[in-house]
């Protein structure tokens, strides 16, 4: 279902998942302030399906594209993530250099400010070079259509799950099927949950994708904290010496992404929606109007939301706020800050392809 031409459960899911984006990157400050408690992990587990969500969308809404027009397409749609980048990711690492004590115009500044404009926003360096690959993916989909999403699935998940025992069981191995388990994978089940006809009633679609959603995130925090001991250590999460890359690419993982799929989905179709509550919700102006900001803003508030908790807890002692509530509390302040700044900026005149709103 679509409103003022936009799809509504993408923008619901960009909003969804960037607000549990920035829940993990406040986590992630109180986790380093002491030495994490289970709060912590449970939303690390819990809400790590975000970044998963948004190569989903990458996929859904532009890997069947017409990029013969190479030149076009870096000047439009890569310049798009690419300026936003230089821009925020600057200004991080700027914010850092100082915070660090070493702002100067010196050698030592200029080495510490790269190395961590370097090393900043592994989603955005990624999302760069997932951009760059789409005019190689599209000719792909584009003549092979939901056939050719479902084999690179099936070699996907085929690698996932021996990969994921080969890590669990600490071998080695000289079997290379890597190149199937990267982000690349959640762009093909984007674009693959979006075009297949499922042939079962919304309703149970919805009821299915909660139920995949429940038990994959009580077995990852099961798995987390009660076997690894609050470590976070999922499959293939975090570097692991197969996949070399942040995107837990766990079967677990690439499920509870599905199940939260499918559960906004299809509470958007058209046929639920003279069910009461899910009018009433569809209907409210607020609402649409609070989740298509969030949404159009969300790749500016991923960029924009850990300079701003860097100010925050550079000034302000948060410490009290290490509980569930406070977590809730800072990550909407933090989501309606940075929204706000990027809504400000555009009233001032500034355009909005450079601070990641679309």
């Amino acid at each position: 279902m679509e409103i003022n031409g936009r799809i509504r459960y993408v923008d619901q899911l960009r909003a969804v998942s960037i607000l549990f984006l920035i829940a993990i990157n406040i986590a992630m400050v109180f986790k380093y302030k002491s030495v994490g408690n289970l709060q912590e992990y449970v939303i690390f587990t819990t809400f790590g399906f975000g970044v998963p969500i948004f190569l989903m969308l990458l996929g859904l809404l532009m890997i069947d594209r017409d990029y013969s027009d190479i030149g076009k397409f870096i000047k439009t749609d890569f310049i798009r993530i690419f300026i936003p980048f230089l821009i925020w990711n600057a200004l991080l690492a700027l914010l850092m250099t100082a915070s660090a004590g070493k702002l100067g115009f010196n050698v030592s500044c200029v080495n510490y400010f790269i190395s961590k404009f370097m090393t900043q926003h592994w989603y955005a360096w990624m999302l760069l070079g997932l951009y760059l690959s789409l005019p190689i993916f599209a000719p792909y989909v584009r003549a092979t259509k939901l056939k050719g999403a479902k084999y690179f699935l099936i070699l996907a998940i085929s690698a996932s799950l021996i990969y994921q025992l080969i890590a669990y069981i600490g071998s080695p191995t000289y079997f290379n099927l890597t190149f199937f388990i990267g982000p690349v994978l959640y762009m093909f089940l984007g674009y693959y949950l979006e075009n297949h006809k499922f042939n079962i009633k919304s309703k149970w679609l919805i009821l299915i994708g909660f139920i995949i959603f429940l038990i994959t995130t009580i077995y990852m925090i099961n798995f987390d904290i009660f076997v690894n001991g609050i470590q976070k250590t999922i499959f293939l999460h975090h570097y692991n010496f197969l996949t070399e890359n942040y995107v837990d690419v766990s079967v677990v993982a690439i499920l509870q992404a599905t199940g939260v799929f499918l559960m906004i989905k299809y509470l958007n179709d058209p046929k639920l929606q003279d069910n009461v509550i899910l009018k009433r919700i569809h209907n409210s102006k607020k609402f649409n109007f609070s989740i298509i900001t969030i949404s159009r803003s969300c790749y500016g508030v991923y960029l924009l939301n850990q300079s701003l908790l860097l100010i925050l807890t550079t000034f302000v002692d948060i410490s009290f706020l290490d509980n569930i509530v406070g977590i809730v509390l800072l990550t909407f302040i933090l989501a309606f800050l940075c929204c706000a700044i990027i809504l400000g900026l555009i009233e001032l005149g500034v355009p909005s392809k450079y601070i990641g709103y679309d």
